[in-house]
C-alpha cells in the first residue's frame, strides 16, 4: 500500500443521531455491517466482489446489487447518515449481496487481497475544486495503483464525474497506470442525486471505464 496518501479526501460532518438513529444502527450494523478485520475473508467461495468507494446514500449500489444476485457487493464509506440511509434500504429490499464498510477507503483497500475483487465503481468523488485542494481528491496514481493490485485479470475500475477538468486529470491517470487499459463497453449504472444535481447545473456526467490487463 507504500505510496497511498494520508491526506483525507473527505471532511466529517458530525451531527448528534437520535436514539431511534442509534437502534436502529445498532440493529443493521449487526447484519450488514463488516469490520475491516473481516476483508481478508473477501471473497466469499465461488463469488464475484465488486467495491462501491463512496456510495453515498447507497442509491447506485443498492440498485446494482439488485440487479446482480450473483455478486457480492461491499461498500465503503465515512458518513454514518448515508450508512444508515443504506442498511435500510438492504433490509427493505431483502438484499442478501451486499455489505458495508464504515472507514476511509485508503485505510482499508491494503487489507483485500491481489486479485480479490471483479469490480471497482466510484461514482461521483469529490472535485475538490480549488487547486489548494487537489491534493485531497480521492483518485490519484497511488490510488489506481491499489486498485490495479486487487482486480483480478479483466476486472473493471468505473468512474463517473460530472467535473469535466476532474475526468481529464482521471483519465490521463489511469492511461498512464501500468495494468489497466481502457474498457470496450461502459456497464450501466443507476443515475444518481449528485448526477441529476449536475444536470441542472449544466454539467452533464463523464463514465470512465478502465479493465485489468491479462
Amino acid at each position: 500500500m507504500t505510496g497511498l496518501r494520508r491526506v483525507r479526501s473527505f471532511v466529517r460532518r458530525a451531527r448528534q443521531p437520535s436514539p431511534a438513529a442509534l437502534a436502529s444502527w445498532a440493529r443493521l450494523w449487526s447484519l450488514y455491517g463488516l469490520a475491516s478485520e473481516d476483508l481478508a475473508g473477501i471473497p466469499r467461495a465461488g463469488r464475484e466482489v465488486v467495491l462501491d468507494i463512496g456510495f453515498g446514500d447507497g442509491e447506485a449500489l443498492l440498485a446494482l446489487a439488485a440487479l446482480h444476485p450473483e455478486r457480492d457487493y461491499v461498500g465503503i464509506e465515512v458518513y454514518r447518515a448515508g450508512l444508515l440511509k443504506a442498511l435500510r434500504g438492504i433490509e427493505e429490499r431483502a438484499l442478501t449481496n451486499v455489505y458495508l464498510v464504515e472507514a476511509d477507503a485508503l485505510e482499508v483497500l491494503p487489507l483485500l487481497r491481489t486479485s480479490s475483487v471483479s469490480g471497482v465503481q466510484v461514482f461521483f468523488p469529490d472535485p475538490w475544486p480549488k487547486t489548494r485542494h487537489h491534493k485531497r481528491r480521492l483518485v490519484g496514481r497511488a490510488f489506481l495503483a491499489e486498485i490495479t493490485r486487487l482486480l483480478r485479470p479483466g476486472g473493471w475500475l468505473h468512474i463517473a464525474t460530472d467535473w469535466a477538468a476532474y475526468a481529464d486529470e482521471v483519465a490521463a491517470l489511469a492511461e498512464a497506470t501500468p495494468g489497466l487499459q481502457r474498457a470496450p463497453r461502459t456497464p450501466w449504472r443507476p443515475a444518481t442525486k449528485f448526477e441529476r444535481r449536475g444536470l441542472l447545473l449544466g454539467q452533464p456526467a463523464r463514465d470512465l471505464v478502465y479493465a485489468r490487463a491479462p
